[in-house]
């Protein structure tokens, strides 16, 4: 009896799909770029190139998922440059997410998770002329931000919404939660929020609230398009001096 042996890139199609619908999509990119053109032209498809998470969850936590220098360098000068515009959703860590983000343009990029955020990467990430003027102002729709909660201060929280709300101007959905993504982000306003704290985009919102006054910052006409709130209140609290102007 004779024995075959079949090369991977010698498999039908449907049996590829199969088998690399069941591994991280990183991993297949990673592994798999530039065998040959068949194999690039199938792993270039949108079904592994549509989303890219660069994070992973860790018990109670978000970690980078890839901890080599070299591994990130061949995606930022080889591989994203290559599936660029395939590209709609990005998850990244605060570590690196600015090297994902001028690795390539991503013509197509809608929505960004950003994880272990604090004000400082946020500034850092934000002062970025070409991402801030383009990208983030004309196309991300969706973000998604989590923060470490155990060390950001109440008016740090506030700051950093104040400067996602004055350059993400595209905005329709805003999701805030805690680093170990169990909680929404609480957000407490020590003083009635600034002029910056508006959006006339933003139509869905989720978050924590220390009380009802704070709620009512968020009614009273600034979110002129909010059509959806998710909010985890704390307690109720007198709301007196705060006037909601929704009519």
């Amino acid at each position: 009896m004779e024995s075959s042996c079949i090369k991977f890139s010698d498999l039908p199609d449907e049996i590829l799909m199969i088998i690399l619908k069941k591994l991280n999509n990183l991993d297949v990119l990673y592994s798999l770029q530039g065998v040959n053109q068949r194999i690039n032209k199938f792993i270039q498809d949108r079904i592994f190139t549509n989303r890219l998470t660069f994070v992973k969850w860790l018990s109670d936590h978000f970690l980078d998922l890839i901890c080599c220098d070299i591994i990130y360098n061949r995606f930022c000068l080889q591989i994203l440059p290559e599936i660029h515009h395939n590209i709609r959703w990005l998850d990244l860590e605060s570590t690196s997410m600015k090297h994902v983000l001028c690795a390539a343009r991503y013509p197509n990029l809608h929505s960004l998770g950003l994880y272990n955020i604090h004000e400082k990467s946020l500034q850092y990430l934000l002062t970025d002329q070409n991402l801030s003027s383009c990208m983030f102002k004309k196309q991300i729709k969706t973000l998604l931000i989590t923060i470490d909660n155990s060390r950001a201060m109440s008016d740090t929280v506030v700051n950093i919404v104040d400067d996602i709300l004055t350059v993400f101007i595209s905005l329709n959905d805003l999701i805030l939660y805690e680093s170990f993504y169990k909680n929404r982000l609480r957000l407490f306003f020590h003083n009635p929020p600034s002029p910056r704290f508006r959006s006339s985009t933003l139509r869905k919102l989720n978050i924590r609230l220390q009380c009802m006054s704070d709620c009512l910052y968020l009614l009273d006409g600034r979110f002129d398009q909010l059509q959806t709130l998710h909010v985890d209140l704390i307690n109720l609290c007198n709301s007196k001096g705060i006037q909601n102007h929704v009519s």
